[in-house]
């Protein structure tokens, strides 16, 4: 039965590790997987020993899919593939190889050559993001591209934007019995991020803070990494400039700021593709497709910059990525297949 088959090589992709910077291993079983089904497969080399694989049916249609995942971060046993409740779960199940299994599953049911291109791009859970970059030299007569991510379901015509920047707060440290004669370099920390968010009118997402050794003494310095969501309409150098004010205000302890990346909402080009696939997709799983806007950078922002016309989709969790409660339904899984098989016999 083909859905065992999907969540056999689902299981198979999980039980290799492939955090970014160590995805040889992945590929090298994506690249037999293919050659089995006597496709030509193409090597693009990103890096030494970092290699794309592309796969040229001379359509202008491309699904893209990354296959690098982030580390454990505290899963238990993250590539030991786990079934439970109808769920499987491991690190990079729902994003995004659960959609990989399933692509790879569709196309050895499919049993001929697809009217679509491929593309298996490393280094995505990076801010670098150099193999969408590096594959674009590759994408000669494409012009439509179908990335692969976890949307819950949805039809992503938009994304999100996102400024990402550190911050180092310094102090005098002191023995901890001494701290009301100093400035705490972490408390400092806080109220720079709740001016920060005061003016800018929205939340920051701390994604790292460090501080202190754990012995009885005040910190001599408060390190963190900081996101701030750029909605529609908005330009983030204009953020990150009032950023840069806010913290320039700061009088009772010395701050370094530094600015990691920054990256606009993007409105991806519409002319026809997003809802070809909605309209497949409701013909292959009885379901009714929903539009979204992708919350996360994803590769179609490269793709984007290069003039393709980009959706981004996925069944499976978004929230639940990246963290120990990483898992993919089968239900998700079987809707994927066919999915991808119904977008090849109408390409067909």
């Amino acid at each position: 039965m083909q859905d065992d088959r999907n969540i056999q090589i689902l299981a198979d992709l999980i039980s290799i590790p492939s955090p970014s910077g160590k995805e040889r291993k992945i590929q090298e079983y994506i690249e037999n997987f293919l050659k089995g089904l006597n496709l030509k497969v193409r090597r693009q080399e990103v890096e030494k020993d970092r290699f794309n694989l592309f796969v040229d049916s001379g359509s202008d249609v491309l699904i893209s899919c990354h296959v690098d995942t982030v580390p454990p971060l505290g899963m238990r046993e993250p590539y030991k593939p786990k079934i439970k409740e109808g769920r499987i779960f491991g690190r990079g199940s729902a994003d995004v190889k659960g959609a990989l299994s399933s692509l790879l599953s569709a196309l050895e049911e499919f049993k001929e050559k697809p009217p679509v291109s491929l593309a298996f791009v490393v280094d995505e859970e990076t801010n670098s993001a150099l193999g969408s970059e590096r594959m674009i030299d590759l994408l000669k007569g494409i012009n439509k591209v179908l990335v692969l991510e976890p949307t819950y379901g949805k039809f992503c015509t938009a994304q999100e934007g996102a400024l990402e920047f550190s911050i180092k707060v310094y102090s005098k440290s002191v023995h901890g019995a001494e701290f009301l004669k100093v400035k705490n370099p972490a408390l400092s920390m806080y109220k720079i991020l709740e001016r920060i968010e005061k003016v800018l009118k929205r939340k920051v997402n701390l994604l790292k803070i460090r501080a202190g050794t754990g012995f009885y003494a005040v910190p001599s310095v408060c390190e963190a990494l900081c996101e701030i969501k750029v909605f529609e309409g908005e330009v983030w150098e204009n953020l990150w400039k009032r950023v840069t004010l806010e913290v320039q205000k700061e009088q009772d302890v010395k701050v370094d700021l530094k600015l990691e990346d920054g990256e606009d909402y993007i409105l991806f080009k519409r002319k026809g593709f997003a809802d070809f696939l909605m309209k497949t997709y409701e013909r292959a799983t009885g379901k009714q497709a929903r539009e979204g806007v992708m919350p996360s950078w994803t590769d179609a922002s490269n793709y984007h910059k290069a003039g393709l016309e980009c959706v981004v989709f996925g069944e499976g969790s978004l929230e639940d990525s990246h963290t120990d409660r990483e898992s993919i339904s089968f239900e998700e899984l079987r809707r994927m297949r066919l999915f991808f098989l119904e977008i090849f016999k109408n390409l067909s």
